[in-house]
């Protein structure tokens, strides 16, 4: 007897999707699919295509063929901002917060992208525009204090130590209430205490909010603990995805990226 619940659209999906710079191909008949509150890793060797999966996926980059899709809804074509409103929030693999800005600053600017207000509401002293930047604030002091940062709340962006900066990046994402969070090489540069936190702020941050997260990192000890899913690009295609164990076991992928283990 067939069922009569239907299967849910994934909340993020890629088809066919390919990039090509002056003939060489980036990106080629990449796939995927993200489910609601889930945490893929993508992973590969450098130049494998990760970032210009991002880019495509926020709108950074238009694709050469392929298409985008957001619970079902085509964004293939739309501008980082569009993106953005729609629920998609990402970070970068080089922190680029607005370091003459306060720490809290940086995280109020992003949270009122998504909070309604008008520049003459604010202007006027209008009721909804003062609640507008109360509802902004509540949220900025609630990211931080979730990343360990609302003691630094009044200090300079510029003056954080890298990993408080990589935090930052973290908590001005989440501040435009995403619905899929995507970190690029989040990592990058903390050491091993840094990036044993990092993976429980992340989960924190999916159990707390309900979001779901695709993250580009080459540290393997945090991809194969933290997500629940890992694709692996390499040359710009897909070469594997699964369960970390299953990724773990591919022989094609030890060899393309996490090194084989095979006698000669």
């Amino acid at each position: 007897m067939p069922s009569d619940t239907a299967v849910p659209k994934p909340l993020l999906e890629t088809r066919d999707l390919a990039k090509s710079f002056s003939g060489l191909k980036a990106l080629s008949g990449h796939a995927l699919q993200v489910r609601e509150r889930e945490i893929v890793g993508i992973i590969g060797p450098n130049g494998s295509g990760k970032s210009t999966l991002f880019n495509l996926v926020t709108g950074f980059l238009r694709p050469t063929s392929g298409a985008v899709y957001l619970r079902g809804q085509a964004i293939t074509n739309l501008l980082p901002a569009q993106v953005s409103r729609l629920g998609i929030a990402r970070t970068f693999q080089g922190t680029r917060l607005f370091g003459q800005l306060s720490v809290l600053e940086n995280v109020l600017v992003a949270a009122q992208l998504r909070v309604p207000s008008t520049l003459l509401g604010v202007l006027l002293g209008l009721p909804a525009a003062h609640a507008a930047q109360q509802a902004s604030a509540g949220i900025a002091r609630e990211l931080l204090a979730l990343t360990g940062l609302e003691k630094q709340g009044h200090l300079r962006a510029a003056s954080l130590p890298y990993g408080d900066g990589r935090r930052l990046e973290i908590a001005r994402a989440m501040a435009t209430r995403p619905s899929l969070l995507m970190l690029d090489e989040p990592a990058a540069g903390l050491n091993s205490g840094e990036t044993r936190a990092l993976a429980q702020l992340i989960g924190n941050l999916r159990d707390r909010y309900g979001i779901a997260v695709i993250v580009i990192e080459h540290d393997m000890d945090l991809v194969m603990n933290l997500c629940e899913r890992v694709q692996v690009l390499a040359q710009g295609q897909v070469i594997g995805e699964g369960t970390p164990a299953e990724v773990q076991a591919s022989a094609r992928v030890r060899e393309a990226y996490l090194g084989s283990d095979d006698a000669a």
